[in-house]
């Protein structure tokens, strides 16, 4: 679970994983909260 704060808004990215794939879920998740943060303009 992965999350990010626009104001005081707090979103939660719901993800499953493991350690051998942690990683790219992270990655995953940073280009998510990047494109919320496109997506509010």
């Amino acid at each position: 679970m992965y999350f990010t704060q626009r104001g005081q808004t707090i979103i939660v990215m719901l993800g499953g994983g493991s350690k051998t794939t942690q990683a790219a879920d992270i990655a995953k998740a940073k280009e998510v909260a990047a494109h919320l943060t496109e997506d509010e303009k």
